[in-house]
């Protein structure tokens, strides 16, 4: 009897688990997983474009990364400049330059539009904006809506927990600076581990699982190895064909990991081939061509702008023991009070940089004169 019922209910059951494991596609989301919605970041701080005009933004309160897609029509492109452009901003957001805070700026790769990660206000109540630069001289400055647009989140598992009590809030440094290369987000900070400072990985479309690589470097300035200083800025390169990811510290380790070494779950040791300066925050940091040749620029907060040449980063001698070594060579540029680069074309580079007459300017820079 039991029988005989199996076997005349199994094309019905059959039918409810075909049924059960179809979904409906959502007509909202993409094939690379991002929806179309109102995004609500609770912040938004370092940014890079990576491919299909998608902008990836950091923010360190979700501790998770945003992935916006930002459509942006090609333009006549060249040199980009707006002084003052934070009083600017601040106009726009009805406040004063004092209560806003431009976290980072990116070039997108098809309109050479510059976007800036804003923040209005200061502590809890403070807000993040996104807005657009352009050579529009009757309306350079508008607000990017998040209203309705394709985004997709990933988030960060191995966060640390915020210490507000803490000489520095670990949480704030979940996110230190991100860049996309070989299709992964790649992603500098703070991490729970024993060994907190890490690199993370993330594949894009975000629909597969974060990798960590936990970090060590030998500090040239303060004499020992370190493992819980976190990366600052860094930039993917390729140096005679091979990846490195180019990184740097505060007060200030110039350190070259060959990507290939950054796996998940490792522990890692980075070369490092320059002291930058005591007493001194790398900013920022890109690479261009100049003159036929490779080179690396950095902004710093309390040095000048310093430019290396690539090669010289494979070739460079590991630091090692507790003196002044200062590693490779690089030269100084005079161009004081660049706290953001970015590159802009074949001929510019496009800095944040403190105007003459205070406040911030946003300048491009021809490449020849750096």
């Amino acid at each position: 009897m039991s029988r005989s019922r199996v076997v005349r209910f199994s094309p019905l059951l059959l039918v409810v688990a075909a049924l059960a494991a179809w979904v409906v596609p959502d007509p909202n989301v993409d094939a690379n997983g991002m929806k179309l919605s109102a995004a609500a970041p609770k912040s938004m701080g370092a940014m890079t474009f990576g491919p299909n005009n998608t902008l990836f933004v950091g923010d360190v309160d979700d501790g998770s990364i945003l992935a916006l897609q930002i459509d942006d029509a090609a333009t006549a492109g060249g040199a980009i400049n707006v002084t003052g452009v934070d009083a600017k901003i601040a106009q726009l957001l009805g406040t004063t330059p004092q209560e806003i805070v431009i976290n980072d700026l990116a070039v997108h790769p098809v309109s050479k539009n510059v976007y800036l990660t804003v923040t209005r206000g200061r502590g809890a109540g403070a807000t993040p904006v996104l807005f657009k630069v352009t050579r529009n001289a009757s309306r350079p400055i508008e607000e990017v809506s998040l209203a309705n647009v394709r985004f997709s989140v990933a988030s960060i598992p191995n966060a640390p927990a915020s210490n507000p009590t803490a000489r520095r809030n670990p949480r704030t440094q979940v996110i230190t600076d991100i860049a996309f290369a070989d299709g992964q987000v790649w992603v500098a900070g703070l991490s729970n581990e024993e060994f907190s400072s890490a690199f993370r990985r993330i594949p894009f479309p975000f629909n597969q699982k974060l990798e960590t690589t936990t970090l060590e470097i030998y500090h040239v300035s303060h004499g020992q190895n370190e493992t819980n200083a976190p990366v600052m800025t860094f930039l993917p390169t390729k140096i005679s064909g091979t990846p490195y990811i180019l990184a740097a510290y505060t007060c200030t380790p110039l350190v070259a990991f060959e990507a290939q070494t950054l796996k998940n779950g490792q522990h890692v040791f980075g070369r490092t081939v320059a002291e930058l300066g005591a007493g001194n925050r790398p900013l920022d940091m890109i690479s261009y061509q100049r003159d036929g040749k490779d080179v690396i620029l950095i902004a710093n907060s309390s040095r000048p702008l310093m430019r290396v040449e690539a090669a010289a980063i494979a070739n460079g001698q590991a630091l090692k023991s507790p003196t002044k070594e200062l590693g490779i060579t690089r030269s100084t540029i005079e161009q004081p009070g660049v706290s953001q680069l970015s590159d802009l074309d074949n001929q510019f580079v496009v800095v944040l940089q403190a105007g003459k007459e205070g406040g911030l300017d946003l300048r491009s820079i021809a490449k020849s004169t750096l």
